[in-house]
Order: C-alpha cells, then structure tokens, then sequence
C-alpha cells in the first residue's frame, strides 16, 4: 500500500515538476493549441458583439459601442504581446485554482479566459470579456494557496458585476461633462472614487466566492497586506554584508550601513486619488466578515502545498528575468540571492547574478545610461529611497568606488565560471570582464603587497622591506604572491586580497589577467583608463561599405487611424483594415524585388503555430530592453539568450520594424506619419532610419510608393564606417 501511494505521490510531482530548479530553470514559454483570439476575426466579433448590445436595448449604447471596440483590441493586443503565456504550467495552475473556485458554478468557469501575463508588477487585470490577466510580480508575492484563490476570487468578481464596462461609462460621461465649472482634478476624484466603490465591491464579492471553498478566511484579509507591502522583495532575507568575502578577502564595515531603515506603514495612507481604497479600510471591510464567520477547518491549501511552491518558484525564477528585461539590476540581484538561499547550484540564478554584476560594472564606468523614458527614470535608485534588508546592498553598490566594484565583479563571476565551468553564459561575461580589466591601468603587480618578514630576534625597525621592482615579470610576481603566506602584510589595502589564491592555484586565471601595470606612474586605482579612441582621432573623410541585405524579419508591422473629430478617436476596426493590407503591400514590394520578408506576427498564425509566438516574445523582449536604454546606445540586452537561436532559425540577424499613422485633427487637417527601422541583433544596432510627415491623408498609392521605396533602399543598402 505504502508502494502505490509513493508511486502516486510522484506522478503527482512529476505531472508538474518539469522543471529541476535545484539544477536550472528555463524561461517560461506557451505551448499547446493557441486560443481563438489568434486567428479570429477581431472586426467580426466586434460587430456581433454591438448588434449583441443593440438586441439587449442597453442604455449609453453608444458609449458602450466604443469600449467594445476598443475592449476588443486591447485584449487581442495582451494575449498577442508576447507577455502573455499561453498553456504553461502557472496559467494551468490559475486555472485549476479558478475551478476549485468556482466548483459549483462550472457555467460562470467557462465563460473565463486565464493567463499568466509576464510582468514584474504586482497587479492582476479583469475585462468584461472574461479575460482575466495574473501578473508574475503578484504570483511571486503570494504566500499561500489561499491568498491567491482570493486574489483571483476579486478578478472574477469584477467580471460577473460588469466593472470595467461600467467604468468606462461612468467616466466618459465624467469627461463629456463640464458641469459646475469641475476641474480636471475635480474628475479625477471623481473617478477614483467611483473605481474605488468597484474595488469595494469585488472584495465583497470574492469573499462569498471564498465563502463557496474549505479556504481560510484570515488569508483573504492577509492578501491586503501583500498589495500592501509589494514593493519589497518577495521574501525578506538579510543581506549578509560577508557574501562577498572570502579567504582573506573582506569588504570592509564601512561599506555596509549598520543598521537599515525599518518599514514604512502606509496602510491608512490618503486614497482621495487613488483607484483604490488603502488597504487599511479594505482590511477592515473583510475583517468585519471573518468576524461573523467560523473558520474552523478551513485549510490555506486545498490543490496542495508542493505544487505552489513549486509554481510561486518559477514565478520567482522568472521573474529575475523580467527585472532584467526592465534594467533593474539591483532587484534582479536579490531576487536571485533570496533564491540562491533554497537553490545554491542552480545555473540560471548564476547567470541572473552574474549579469548583474557585469551590468552593474558597466553603469559604474558610465557605459550603460538610463533616460527620462527609462524603466528607472532616474537609473538606480538611491539607497535611502530602500527599506529594510534590501537596503544594505544599495548601499553597497553606492559606497563601493567604482575600480573597486569592477575588481569585485570579476572575481564573482569568475568564481561562478569555476562552479559552472560548461556554462557558456558565464563564461562570455567573465570574458568580458576580463576583457574591461585590460582597458584600465591595473595588473598583477598592482596586487602584490608590500610584505615585512617576521624575524622576532630583531627590532621591528630592522626589519626589511622588499618593494616591488618596475617591469618585474609575470611569473615573478606569481611566485611574490605565493610566498606572501610567510609574511605579514604591512599594506592594509583590502582588495588586494581578492585573487590571491587564483593567482597561486587557476594557470587559466592568470594567463587572462593583464601582467602589467599602471604605465603612467599612478596607482592604477584613481579613475579608469579608457581605451577608447578619441573622435579627433578618426579620419574626416567618410567611407562606406555596402550592406548585401537580402533577407529581413517583419516583426508585427503598425498601422494607426485617429480621427478627432470622431466620438471613437482611435479608429480601432479601420486601423485593422489598414495593417491587413499594409502587410501585404510590403510583401509584394519584397517579391518584386528579391527580397525575403519573414512575417513574425501573432496576429497571423495558426492555432498549432505557438513557437512563432514564443519567438515574437524573444524578439519583442530584445527589442523592449533595448528601446529602455538611452537613444543610440549599445548597452547590452542582458533578459535573453535566445536571440542567437533566433538569428539562426530565420536565417538572418536582421529585424524590419514600420509603420504608419493617419491623423486627422478636430479642424480637419489630415496628416499622415511613415517610419521605418532595420536593426541588426547580431551589432546591437540599428542601421537604417526613415521618419517622414506628408500632408494628406493615407492614400493607396503614397502607401504603395514608400512601401516599394523601403524595399528598395534595403536593398541597396549602404554604411558609413
């Protein structure tokens, strides 16, 4: 008996547990059949659904007319972004949760579509079509089973009382109407407060769905205080200011703060303008429920304990990535430290924080930038803006100076190529910190000390000092380190610890470590030494080099109508119209003139065709980390490793992005935008541009001449060098 309950126990485990996380993970992709949002008529099913409406004789069903439409879109645009997973194992999770809560309305169950949406918020989103959106962010924060069930208890809630319709009435209507000279502050806490009545609502309403469960009642109230408390790590673990450290190596105290900022409680905070109410009272509401109830044998898991760990983790895992994606090393970083904790040999995690480190290093040279437009405004943010255990490494990164955190960086990851040695992703970022270390002015002999040699039956003052001698040998200074143990060391720089026992023990280590020196006389420590050459240095004369592009992948070309004289600005249903044919404009031109145009748009697949929106995923992430940086640089795309087998399977490194938008303003003028970019993901860049403005409107055959005219000047493409 004892047999067969193992064996059922571990094709329970093995039915879910794809992925060994004690090992690696690999990041989360859709599978299976797609849904019919792919491939159906998105103009279609806007029209059924509005003779639909017009059948009910519903009021405002002009205003509702509008948000079909645009509801329509916007969800085809979530499912199709490349966020969205399709068929993985945390969306079959969500599911299996949704019919735990909805085990006596199966009905209410199949009028939802649940997925998983891969961002790093913590957030979930209901639209009145039964698309129900769970971010990564809020999956990776929930500490129970239960906690989640309420969560997604709430989602649906707000999808059976018709919130979001409702809503997009209510404050249309706001905006129409300028009555008693109201502000536009005056609307805006106008509108929060009629959002916050919805929220108040749903919580309600997912309370009595938990009512419908065995779940514990005191979870939906400890939700709040995951919403409450989102913006710290999933778990807080301290930092342990000897994470670093090892040997003789130790980063001194005055790095590390000796106490770090305790919690803000903004529970009770002002939500005048805010779309929901503070937790604070939201709390209260649901407590005052728990109160009235039994909650005696209520349980906080009832699929099991294992397998939401199992899928909170790869949660977790995933979402290092997307702090990546989004150039926010520092929470990447401890994501994967607290991670680290429970899965010390996992890969994935030494690639996450080696990245880290590499990035890390680069934004301390003053080579990776952030912008206004970027994900973190105003680049990392300031240790005292950190609460809690999280804090004690943003201080560190500040504290640091800048030489000493490329030292620090190298050996951390260097030392994770030694723990992963066929790992090829470390092994490139320790090559490129290597790689930075030879453009600065420091060597071996820079970490040699100056040692005295202990003779007790002399005076200390007799004792003699050995310095180290200009254009003293590699080798030699090999073999000072090694005898270094015998000594004691009368340079207290701390750094100078750090490689010892690579330069003694990994021949690889040194052979790659630069032999010299400061050349300049200087200790090699001050400031960098770029290698850079100057742009005075460069020949005035321009030169070029023809580019044989003959192949290139359309990635989801754009095509926008608005027109502000009309109550539905955005013409959503025209605007598709327009992209169809934009598309096979482009295509046409492509084949008049031998050139190659793979089309990579979800909007264009086939229900079996889920590795072309899997790929449009690898490609768009690329893209979006890219498009974070400032304008023209090439700072590294750090959240993917799979653009290589991208360029690969289509055959070209090259990627075409274009578009057009037809304006027509309030007074009737009509303007039409045309762009175009190539960009070439093996270079990191882009290397041709195209933005024009033409009077008019979007004519067939201004349309047909630029989409030729693209083509054509790919083709015979040219770059200045």
């Amino acid at each position: 008996m004892k047999k067969i309950l193992l064996l059922f126990s571990l094709s329970g485990i093995l039915a879910y547990g794809q992925q060994n996380l004690k090992e690696n993970f690999s990041p989360l992709k859709s599978s299976g059949t797609l849904p019919d949002i792919f491939t159906q008529n998105i103009r279609n099913l806007i029209k059924d659904d509005i003779t639909e409406l017009n059948r009910q004789k519903e009021e405002d069903r002009g205003i509702k007319s509008n948000y079909l439409a645009a509801a329509n879109y916007e969800i085809a645009r979530i499912v199709k972004s490349g966020n969205t997973l399709i068929n993985d194992e945390v969306t079959d999770y969500l599911n299996e949760l949704a019919a735990v809560l909805l085990k006596t309305n199966p009905g209410l169950k199949s009028q939802l579509h649940i997925y998983t949406y891969k961002s790093p918020v913590v957030n979930a989103y209901s639209y009145d079509k039964g698309y129900i959106f769970i971010d990564i962010g809020l999956i990776a924060q929930a500490e129970t089973e239960a906690q989640l069930a309420y969560i997604l208890a709430h989602e649906i809630s707000h999808y059976v009382k018709k919130h979001n319709i409702d809503g997009y009435v209510k404050y249309t209507k706001i905006d129409k109407n300028n009555y008693d000279g109201k502000t536009n502050e005056d609307k805006l806490i106008e509108k929060c407060q009629y959002s916050k009545e919805h929220e108040s609502e749903a919580d309600l309403e997912g309370f009595r769905i938990i009512e419908q469960t065995n779940y514990d009642f005191r979870q939906a109230e400890k939700a709040f205080d995951v919403l409450q408390y989102a913006h710290l790590p999933f778990e807080l673990v301290e930092f342990k200011k000897t994470y670093f450290n090892h040997g003789d190596y130790k980063i001194p105290e005055a790095y590390f703060l000796k106490e770090v900022s305790s919690i803000r409680n903004n529970s009770a905070e002002d939500d005048t303008k805010h779309t929901h109410p503070n937790t604070a009272r939201r709390k209260q509401a649901i407590g005052e429920l728990i109160a009235k109830r039994s909650n005696t044998g209520r349980v906080n898991y009832i699929i099991g304990k294992e397998k939401f760990d199992y899928i909170r983790d790869l949660s977790r895992m995933e979402l290092c990535r997307l702090y990546l994606k989004n150039r926010d090393y520092l929470n990447a970083f401890y994501a994967g430290y607290i991670l680290e904790q429970k899965y010390p040999q996992n890969q994935y995690l030494a690639e996450i924080m080696s990245k880290c480190m590499y990035a890390l290093t680069l934004y301390a040279r003053g080579d990776l930038r952030y912008d206004s437009d970027s994900y973190l405004e105003n680049g990392i943010p300031s240790y005292s803006d950190i609460e809690s255990y999280p804090q004690q490494l943003y201080y560190l990164v500040s504290k640091m100076p800048d030489n000493e955190w490329t030292i620090l960086s190298l050996d951390y990851v260097y030392r994770k190529h030694k723990q992963f040695p066929a790992n090829a992703v470390i092994n490139a970022y320790s090559d490129s910190l290597f790689k930075l270390m030879k453009t600065t002015s420091w060597g071996i002999s820079d970490f040699v000390r100056t040692n005295v040699k202990v003779v007790p039956e002399q005076p200390a003052s007799d004792t003699a000092k050995k310095q180290i001698e200009p254009g003293t040998s590699k080798t030699d200074l090999i073999a000072t380190i090694q005898k270094e143990s015998s000594t004691r060391n009368q340079d207290t720089v701390y750094y100078k610890e750090i490689y010892t026992d690579l330069f003694m023990n990994d021949k690889d280590f040194v052979s790659r470590f630069p032999d010299s020196g400061s050349k300049d006389g200087s200790s090699g420590f001050s400031s960098y030494s770029s290698s850079r050459v100057s742009s005075s240095a460069k020949s005035s004369k321009k030169k070029y080099r023809e580019l044989n592009v003959e192949k290139a992948i359309l990635l989801e070309p754009f095509y926008l109508k608005i027109d502000e004289k009309k109550e539905e600005v955005v013409r959503y249903m025209d605007s598709d119209t327009k992209q169809e044919k934009f598309v096979e404009t482009l295509n046409e031109s492509a084949q008049m003139q031998g050139f190659q145009l793979v089309n990579l748009d979800p909007g264009q697949v086939t229900p079996k065709e889920v590795d072309k929106v899997n790929d449009y995923s690898v490609i768009n992430d690329w893209f979006y980390e890219k498009f974070d940086a400032t304008s023209g640089s090439k700072n590294p795309i750090l959240n993917t490793d799979e653009i290589g087998g991208m360029i690969k399977k289509y055959a070209t490194p090259y990627v075409l992005k274009t578009g057009i938008v037809s304006y027509k303003s309030r007074r009737g003028k009509k303007f039409t935008y045309y762009y175009v970019f190539l960009y070439d993901l093996v270079n990191n860049e882009m290397i041709y541009k195209k933005q024009e403005v033409f009077r008019g409107k979007d004519a067939k055959d201004l349309v047909n001449a630029k989409a030729y005219q693209t083509i054509y000047e790919l083709r015979h493409l040219k770059l200045k060098i």
